[in-house]
């Protein structure tokens, strides 16, 4: 629900900048996108799904068929696919993690509280000793010292997590750094991106429902970096 409303805020702005995404079919892909690890044939579904949005452009009457189509398919990987790899991380089987006493639910938390901690940890640094732009054309408030707390806070959760919790057991301290590294420098990247985006369509927030943060894409653009990174780490190194 969270990857399909936050593709409908991008096709909002994308439409701000005068680009007719295909909703329907671009959410109906996106759905398919997000559940992917629980969908058999899901990638030739998608695949089907590409070549209709394709097709559908000879037909529609539109001044802008490139854009539109290139609009649509850009929604569906970005945010739904990349959301679907917080389904993965969830209900992926994995025998090592699976070892431990709730092994998946405990990491996909970890990696959710490293993010969201990562942030604010950025934020309070940023506010008492920020004093260094660290990307001035696309975020004049976020500073060099913001981004340093926000490592030092991705650590502190990491840590504390594998402590606390039955992931001790599971993960190395490798796995840690990694779960580290994802949430404290790779997901700043997400939260930059999305400002970017916004930016360039002139919009101050993704969408206006939620009360200090604007939209989904809002919340969720630093999730939809790191996890893919921690589910891509799992995948190829811990197997």
């Amino acid at each position: 629900v969270i990857g399909l409303v936050a593709q409908g805020e991008l096709y909002r702005m994308l439409a701000t900048a005068g680009t007719r995404p295909l909703v329907a079919l671009g959410l109906a892909l996106g759905a398919v996108a997000v559940l992917r690890p629980l969908l058999p044939h899901a990638g030739s579904l998608l695949v089907l799904g590409g070549l209709v949005a394709l097709v559908a452009t000879l037909f529609l009457r539109r001044e802008t068929p490139l854009l539109d189509a290139a609009a649509t398919l850009f929604g569906v990987a970005y945010p739904a696919a990349l959301c679907g790899s917080l389904v993965a991380l969830r209900v992926v089987p994995r025998p090592w993690l699976d070892a431990a006493d709730h092994g998946a639910f405990w990491l996909t938390s970890a990696a959710l509280f490293c993010i969201w901690g990562a942030d604010s940890f950025a934020y309070f640094a940023g506010r008492a000793v920020g004093r260094h732009p660290l990307f001035p054309r696309v975020s004049p408030k976020k500073t060099w010292e913001g981004a340093a707390g926000g490592v030092v806070g991705a650590v502190v959760f990491a840590v504390g997590f594998w402590w606390l919790t039955p992931l001790r057991g599971v993960l190395t301290p490798l796995d840690v750094a990694a779960l580290a590294v994802v949430a404290g420098v790779a997901s700043p990247f997400g939260d930059l991106a999305e400002s970017h985006f916004k930016r360039s369509v002139a919009v101050k927030d993704s969408a206006t429902w939620l009360p200090g943060h604007g939209g989904l894409m809002d919340r969720i653009d630093a999730a939809v970096v790191a996890v893919p990174l921690l589910v891509i780490w799992l995948d190829l190194v811990r197997g």
